[in-house]
């Protein structure tokens, strides 16, 4: 069952990233029965003299062979038939010390596990190594993180009842500050009053984040030279020495997002590079970015973040 934190009204379950929902695929290898002091020997043998491993590095080398009677035997992967058949494997192999074992193709997991489950599934099949991520802990939320989360969504949707029902995309959006407990900037769809396409709720967050980062560098001070160079620190690195920015060293670095609604992919996408910390939507929508494309834990995009959806209790 999916974990969810009660926050006032509303009741916030995290959706599961892509991988958590990956079924088990395998691909075929050529392992060897060997004894086990002939494990180091034809270890050495497969490095210089078959293709490397690519892509299966959780996939354990040597495991023990299992066949009734052989107490002592193991097994183990050579290389990835993709890259070799039987026929070119066997003339790797010949004339080698190698030539008379016994080679068998076996299948093992793709890809790595994800979740315990995952991972107890794919041993089935053969041994993997897994390695919990950090962010599959369960979300924890402070009381006065609670109140936050609530205050948000609140004003998200109060902002809602003024805005016009745009159907498939997000027509009202908060983006606050975890750290400061405050609404940073909120706006409502303006396609039809503004007759542009791109105007989604989203968008024109997003928008008013950026107007107030170029009037927050604008209006510092430049050098006593007066060659109009500012003194302040670079973008990239002013938020670590000012506590007061709303952003950090992306435009919409780690702030969270609250949408009444949840954003198509194009929003989703900007969020992605805003690098937005968080997102919170109450509804869901078959074509948004999230429950179609999982965009918010895509393996192929250079930013990943944790998407919420909010049931009101």
């Amino acid at each position: 069952m999916a974990h969810q934190i009660e926050c006032g009204k509303y009741t916030v379950e995290r959706i599961p990233y892509a991988e958590e929902q990956q079924e088990l695929v395998t691909e075929d290898v050529f392992i060897a029965r060997i004894a086990p002091l002939q494990t180091s020997r034809i270890l050495q043998f497969a490095g210089k003299s078959l293709p490397k491993l690519d892509g299966i590095e959780h996939v354990k080398r040597v495991k023990r062979d299992t066949r009734a009677g052989n107490t002592n035997g193991l097994l183990v992967v050579l290389c990835q038939c993709k890259y070799l058949d039987r026929s070119q494997f066997d003339a790797v192999v010949q004339d080698t010390e190698w030539a008379d074992l016994e080679i068998l193709v076996v299948k093992v997991p793709s890809n790595p596990p994800y979740t315990s489950a995952q991972f107890e599934q794919w041993s089935q099949v053969w041994p993997v190594t897994y390695r919990p991520p950090l962010k599959l802990k369960k979300p924890e939320f402070s009381s006065d993180e609670k109140e936050y989360v609530e205050m948000c969504l609140q004003a998200a949707m109060q902002l809602k009842s003024n805005a016009a029902d745009t159907e498939n995309r997000a027509r009202a959006v908060v983006m606050g500050k975890l750290q400061t407990r405050k609404i940073v900037a909120q706006a409502a769809d303006t396609t039809s009053e503004s007759g542009h396409p791109l105007r989604h709720a989203v968008m024109n967050c997003i928008a008013l984040v950026a107007d107030r980062e170029v009037a927050r560098l604008t209006a510092e001070p430049t050098d006593d030279n007066n060659t109009g160079e500012s003194n302040s620190v670079p973008v990239k690195r002013s938020h670590e020495l000012c506590e007061d920015r709303d952003v950090g060293g992306y435009l919409c670095e780690g702030l969270d997002v609250f949408a009444v609604r949840e954003p198509c992919v194009m929003c989703t996408m900007a969020l992605v590079h805003s690098r937005i910390g968080r997102l919170f939507f109450v509804e869901q929508s078959p074509s948004g970015g999230i429950s179609r494309y999982a965009m918010h834990s895509h393996k192929a995009l250079n930013h990943n973040f944790t998407a919420f959806v909010c049931h009101l209790s």
